[in-house]
């Protein structure tokens, strides 16, 4: 069997599916005020709140498919020695799974960034890397797609669905609010 020990094998998973799930009760500064202004299944948590559910979703996916990898291996030792060390077996090994690993670290940091830069800038920062992590490399197609895409956003969520989007807190709430006047959203 690989040299590395069942748990090394399950914490990347772990983690994550316990990220996400403990970053899920941080979407948002105040649930109580959340809660007061959703309107009925949507409010300004519904979308980081479903986010992360999918991130530990899939984490958990992940792990329960390593946790048979493991079993496989040790029910089965002669071909499994075989699986696991061909380097296509191995989930970190590919740069598409490392894509994947980092898409998932976006979606985590961008789910607790809303509270702290407001949903304007962190959906920008978000983009931004999502195109650059998506092989884009071309600055105007990175800014076109990221400013566009968000302002998209914005009026669709706070201008069509009323929706209270975080704003961000300190001068990034200055800002969101500066913004969202200058677009002509409120």
């Amino acid at each position: 069997m690989n040299s590395k020990v069942w748990w090394q094998q399950l914490a990347a998973p772990f983690l994550f599916v316990v990220g996400a799930i403990a970053l899920r009760s941080r979407v948002v500064e105040s649930p109580e005020m959340a809660t007061q202004v959703t309107r009925g299944l949507v409010g300004p948590a519904t979308w980081p709140t479903i986010m992360m559910g999918i991130v530990a979703a899939f984490s958990f996916i992940w792990m329960l498919q390593r946790a048979l990898s493991i079993v496989r291996a040790n029910a089965y030792p002669s071909k499994a020695v075989a699986l696991i060390d061909a380097p296509s077996d191995d989930a970190l090994a590919t740069p598409f799974s490392i894509l994947i690993g980092l898409g998932i670290v976006l979606i985590l940091a961008y789910g607790y960034l809303l509270a702290v830069m407001g949903f304007a800038t962190s959906t920008l920062l978000y983009l931004v890397a999502w195109c650059f992590l998506g092989g884009i490399r071309k600055p105007l197609q990175i800014g076109l797609i990221s400013l566009l895409g968000t302002v998209v956003l914005l009026y669709l969520f706070v201008k069509l669905a009323s929706m209270p989007l975080d704003r961000g807190q300190g001068v990034m709430g200055e800002f969101s609010i500066a913004l969202y006047r200058l677009l002509g959203i409120y």
